[in-house]
């Protein structure tokens, strides 16, 4: 485990005050980063013993799939923090350069949330049966995925589910894309991920502001 360079007691009610409209969101931020942050383990984590019994595959799309939904509600709490006043206000203190790169995350939060709330609604939020039925409708007639029989429940597995789950996932992806493993619909949802670095730097607004910070 990374040993940390600093350690803090928060107490709450002093850093997110009650009907505090900004604390509320602030707080907001910090719970979505730490999901952000374990869903981001689980697709990039090479090995997880307990976990990959049934597949490491469906494991990182398990996590995407959580990770692709938090992205969504971060980046909408984003949009939202940079629509408070009170934040705006902070936030026109800052040096140019940082408010630079806020005015260039709420840009590419503005090109990738449909997108990637299309694919939230369909397969990460929930599991559309709209959705599972428009890819067993276009999905090509040699997709195959095994079924793993096991007089313990826990360890049946139906791994075919994880070639519906991907091919709803690559829905509207060309197959010239998926040949080179590459997509312009998932480079442009891939755009909300340096929203994830803005989030230390909004806490650190707030907590500069209330001299929270010793």
């Amino acid at each position: 485990m990374p040993r940390s360079a600093f350690v803090s007691v928060v107490k709450i009610r002093k850093w997110f005050p009650p009907h505090d409209l900004l604390a509320a969101k602030i707080a907001r931020l910090c719970i979505l980063r730490e999901d952000l942050l374990l869903e981001m383990a689980g697709v990039f984590t090479e090995d997880i013993q307990e976990l990959d019994d049934h597949s490491a595959e469906f494991r990182r799309m398990y996590f995407l799939r959580n990770l692709v939904r938090t992205q969504i509600e971060l980046s909408g709490a984003i949009q939202v923090l940079l629509k408070n006043d009170e934040f705006k206000d902070l936030l026109a203190k800052e040096p140019e350069e940082i408010q630079r790169e806020f005015r260039k995350a709420a840009r590419a939060i503005g090109r990738a949330h449909p997108l990637a709330k299309d694919v939230r609604n369909d397969i990460c939020g929930h599991v559309r049966e709209k959705a599972v039925q428009e890819v067993l409708e276009t999905i090509g007639p040699g997709a195959w995925g095994f079924l793993d029989l096991n007089k313990i429940a826990k360890h049946t597995h139906y791994k075919f589910a994880g070639e519906m789950t991907a091919a709803i996932l690559l829905k509207g992806v060309s197959e010239e894309e998926k040949s080179k493993i590459k997509s312009s619909k998932w480079e442009t949802i891939a755009e909300l991920v340096p929203a994830f670095a803005l989030i230390e730097r909004c806490v650190l607004i707030y907590a500069e502001d209330r001299k929270l910070l010793p």
